[in-house]
């Protein structure tokens, strides 16, 4: 089943059927030149499209770029029998693709990944290797990342940072976005703009299976040994490491004085956090061993959701990939 609309010309954005139901799609920039790839972005962990407001605008000063929502999240509906299984990783994957191939938008893709999208991210490559053109990590998670924080720490993490004020996020590091931009994202994320229950309740299911399937889909993408081979080749790959310790080390501070948790439960989360840094960027390392060309910077503005802080840098990922992409094709 192909859209009516043509995905591949102007700013678009809506609903395209995948056969079962329709997911919520957004695309900008330039007509693609012959054999130029398209940009396409994978949310986080219950992450939508407008996560991806401010890259859009950079990227598509220079190249045609695709945000789509999941389904369950944002714009997009939930097809009959809805489960778990529905939104393990792989099936994100073979999701992605059918809504590529729904709206017409051929290979080559560079696909750019927040936090859990690596995973699905990967698996994507996995199923259709010679479709990507190069690869974006955004400080993501990989079939390491539940090994350095155990369920145990992560449901104290949760219980004890319920309620914290999450104001600083934007108040001490500022998003680099323009008003309107910050608008869209107050609205989805702080409930600025009213959404109807059913939904909210809908996202709130839809990431909680995504959770769900983080360790089991792990698991799966360890049994491809992609580490063990460079799998993409001379293909470029861009690791951005984020500030997602220094994140929780605020959230941490800011739970302590307002007396969350037990004394026990704050020492177990300041223990994690020690050393917390130098786990995570040996995870984000590996990812290197995935291209004899890769690189990997910081995102030295930033807490864990990059694309809000520096989606300049972010641009320039996905520009320095598009570059190396035409080298290797001898454009």
């Amino acid at each position: 089943m192909t859209s009516s609309i043509d995905w591949n010309v102007d700013n678009t954005k809506g609903l395209i059927s995948v056969g079962t139901h329709s997911l919520y799609l957004r695309a900008a920039g330039p007509v693609r030149s012959s054999g130029i790839p398209a940009v396409v972005c994978i949310a986080g962990l219950g992450g939508t499209s407008v996560d991806w407001i401010a890259v859009l605008r950079h990227v598509s000063a220079f190249a045609r770029c695709y945000v789509y929502d999941r389904t369950g999240l944002g714009g997009s509906e939930v097809p009959p029998n809805f489960t778990a299984e529905s939104v393990s990783y792989v099936n994100m994957a073979k999701e992605l693709r059918a809504l590529l191939d729904a709206a017409d938008i051929k290979p080559p893709y560079i696909i750019a990944m927040h936090s859990l999208a690596g995973i699905p991210g990967r698996e994507f490559f996995h199923l259709y290797p010679e479709d990507v053109a190069g690869m974006v990590f955004l400080d993501t998670v990989t079939e390491e990342s539940y090994t350095i924080r155990p369920d145990k720490i992560r449901k104290t993490m949760e219980s004890v940072f319920e309620g914290v004020d999450m104001s600083f996020m934007w108040t001490e590091r500022k998003p680099a976005m323009t008003e309107e931009e910050w608008q869209e994202i107050e609205g989805h994320h702080m409930g600025t703009t009213p959404r109807p229950e059913e939904k909210v309740s809908q996202e709130r299911k839809t990431s909680q299976f995504e959770m769900e399937n983080f360790k089991p889909s792990s698991y799966i993408l360890a049994a491809k040994k992609q580490y063990d081979g460079i799998v993409l080749g001379d293909k470029p790959v861009s690791i951005v490491k984020g500030d997602a310790a220094g994140e929780n080390r605020r959230m941490l501070e800011l739970a302590t004085e307002a007396g969350k948790g037990t004394e026990e439960q704050r020492k177990a989360i300041g223990d994690f956090l020690e050393t917390a840094d130098e786990k995570a960027l040996l995870v984000q390392f590996k990812q290197l061993r995935l291209s004899r060309n890769s690189r990997l910077v910081e995102a030295r503005k930033s807490w864990h959701v990059i694309l809000w802080y520096e989606p300049d840098l972010v641009a320039r990922e996905v520009s320095w990939c598009l570059d190396e992409f035409k080298k290797l094709n001898g454009n």
